[in-house]
């Protein structure tokens, strides 16, 4: 067939590095439709489009209004290609181009539905992972399958380094798919399974480290899977500390939870069920981020003392 005519809908970053790569394997990307105007990523995601010259379709309260509907619906799509929206896109929205629209996201469905994945993929402890690109519904991460690709799951993975590595295999099955459905090749969709399976539940913002309850295995979980864009916290002589960077030793041991068991210029060491965690980076209240050397010369934190 001749070359696909896109509408691409999304949020940066993984909007910015799918379109990027779209539009270097020279796909005809005829509109761009953007998250809401008050969205934090709106004004650097609209500057990146219009200096690319593409047609940036903007909605005053949301994609499925009927102004923003008419103006998608004239360009006369062949398919829509949906990256890290988090707005729930109307049938009337999905039926504005011939082919529907597809949705890429960064679990194996159906397991790990919802707008963060990353989070408890890592918090869960999961050896692995993968991408699934599907058509799209009229519920979110539901619709039929057309491409999965699994990968293990590291054992240092924090958020970041798995949103990074997901972000660039979307990115990449993408141009496979969408090439495969310009040249006319047959594509199999398959229903997703229906069933109770592993959510993406909305994460609270409560990142607290529960020294007394965890063990040191899902105190390092919680501290990767926060990592950059959230902080798993404790405190410490009452001021936040935030930790980001931990090992950790799994031992039988007497001593008091929370407790700091060894503080000297090169480690700090906190007792948790079955362990210790050794803190390796963090963050002190407003303060930058400090290594284990940072701490004793700055704060001189001391053997007994308690994180809480």
């Amino acid at each position: 067939m001749d070359k696909l005519k896109i509408i691409f809908v999304g949020i940066p970053d993984m909007a910015i590095i799918c379109l990027d790569n779209l539009l270097a394997k020279k796909f005809d990307i005829i509109a761009v439709v953007p998250p809401k105007k008050n969205h934090e990523t709106y004004d650097y995601f609209k500057s990146f489009v219009t200096a690319k010259g593409l047609n940036f379709i903007e909605f005053e309260n949301s994609p499925n209004d009927k102004d923003c509907l008419d103006k998608i619906s004239k360009l006369n799509a062949d398919i829509g290609v949906v990256c890290s929206y988090n707005y729930l896109l109307s049938q009337d929205f999905l039926n504005t181009t011939k082919m529907g629209y597809i949705n890429c996201h960064p679990s194996l469905l159906p397991d790990y539905r919802g707008a963060n994945p990353y989070f408890h993929i890592i918090n869960n402890g999961e050896k692995i992972s993968g991408i699934t690109l599907h058509f799209m519904d009229k519920t979110f991460d539901t619709g039929d399958i057309i491409y999965q690709e699994n990968f293990e799951i590291l054992p240092f993975e924090t958020m970041g380094t798995l949103f990074n590595r997901t972000t660039y295999m979307i990115s990449d099955a993408l141009i496979k798919v969408l090439t495969s459905i310009q040249n006319g090749d047959e594509i199999k969709r398959i229903p997703q399974k229906t069933g109770d399976f592993k959510k993406a539940l909305k994460v609270d913002g409560n990142f607290r480290i529960r020294w007394k309850t965890n063990s040191v295995l899902e105190i390092e979980r919680l501290i990767r899977a926060c990592n950059p864009f959230y902080n798993a916290y404790t405190d410490f002589r009452a001021t936040r500390f935030k930790i980001v960077k931990a090992s950790i030793i799994e031992q039988k041991h007497n001593f008091e939870l929370g407790r700091i068991i060894k503080a000297d210029e090169n480690s700090f060491m906190v007792a948790a069920k079955d362990g210790a965690v050794c803190v390796e980076v963090a963050q002190i209240g407003t303060w930058g981020y400090f290594t284990p050397r940072d701490l004793y010369y700055t704060f001189s934190p001391k053997t007994n003392e308690y994180l809480i």
